[in-house]
């Protein structure tokens, strides 16, 4: 190697001498110019080098990026389509849930209206069928109710005719209990429930006035339709021959037929009593006594309790009598009657 091509280092050891120690009084040695430059151009080309580096990396990363750029976006975009695509799919089937719901909510809706027109149907044909009932049953009410007010008026009626109070009755055999009031009817209550207060009230009328004649002599006292062959009141006396007051009146019959009583009540005489011949006499109450006279038998007993149609006597010829008949009483307080008076009143009570 010539010394043109040596390293620079050899030749600035070569002519350079060897660098002395300074005193403390000698100035600093001045660098060539040569090496200043020589500096420069290295510092410029190691600069040089680092830029060329960075240069090379650029270009390759964004070669790196050019060539991979079109497969990242396509990449990309696709996955945004295949988001998009399922984003649809779902928007479509929740579009079609939502109308399956809307019609089956509808076909519901549809369904509940049908079952509510035909209820309130119902309820219409429920509704002219009450008032129907409503109005049969308000006129077998009125009906009820004209009869149970008739039939307590006939009652009174008849009752009032003989004198004789709805009150408490002798015969009737023992009765009592606790006393509870009827409450009144109040205002506010509805016109059925007062309409069945006003029966309820007439028919324990009824059974009042019923209590009160089965201790009234208004039945026969014997069976069938007898002839009556001596009334009431004054007449000629059969054996006497003489003009007298009949106390009684005088039932044809045949000798043994049965005599019943005509009212419950209890037997105070069951004897022979002068011009009677056997005789009966029941006590009814309320002052009301009947007497059965010329009876072949007496079939009771003094104090015994008898009731309407028991057979108290057979019907005979004793005492002052012309043949076999009945002579049959009813006395008020102590004092006859006709008895013609009670029995009508019988006939016009019926079935009562």
């Amino acid at each position: 190697m010539s010394s043109l091509h040596s390293p620079v280092t050899a030749r600035n050891r070569v002519r350079c001498p060897p660098r002395r120690s300074r005193g403390p009084n000698r100035p600093p040695k001045r660098v060539a110019f040569s090496t200043v430059i020589r500096r420069a151009i290295r510092a410029r080309v190691v600069a040089f080098r680092y830029a060329l580096v960075v240069t090379a990396a650029w270009l390759i990363a964004a070669g790196t990026y050019f060539a991979f750029r079109d497969d990242v976006l396509n990449r990309v975009m696709g996955e945004q389509a295949e988001l998009q695509t399922t984003y649809e799919d779902r928007i479509a089937e929740l579009r079609a849930q939502v109308d399956r719901i809307m019609n089956q909510k509808l076909l519901d809706q549809e369904q509940v209206e049908q079952r509510v027109n035909a209820l309130l149907q119902r309820q219409t044909r429920m509704t002219l069928s009450l008032d129907k009932v409503e109005q049969k049953q308000a006129a077998t009410l009125n009906d009820m109710e004209d009869r149970v007010d008739t039939r307590a008026r006939r009652l009174q009626g008849v009752l009032a005719d003989l004198g004789i109070s709805a009150g408490r009755t002798a015969g009737a055999g023992p009765t009592g209990g606790p006393f509870v009031p009827v409450r009144p009817q109040q205002p506010e209550a509805a016109s059925f429930e007062a309409q069945l207060s006003r029966i309820n009230l007439g028919r324990a009328q009824i059974d009042r006035y019923r209590q009160t004649l089965v201790s009234v002599p208004v039945r026969k006292p014997v069976v069938g339709e007898p002839d009556m062959t001596s009334p009431f009141g004054l007449r000629k006396h059969p054996i006497f021959r003489r003009m007298a007051i009949h106390t009684g009146i005088d039932l044809r019959g045949d000798l043994g037929e049965p005599v019943r009583a005509t009212a419950t009540g209890r037997v105070t005489i069951a004897d022979r009593l002068g011009g009677y011949g056997n005789v009966v006499e029941i006590s009814h109450g309320n002052g009301l006594a009947t007497r059965f006279g010329h009876l072949s038998a007496i079939t009771v007993k003094v104090g015994q309790l008898v009731r309407i149609g028991e057979i108290v006597g057979r019907i005979g010829s004793t005492g002052l009598s012309t043949g076999p008949h009945l002579h049959y009483e009813t006395r008020v307080n102590g004092q006859p009657v006709d008895p013609q008076k009670f029995l009508r009143a019988g006939l016009k009570l019926g079935d009562e």
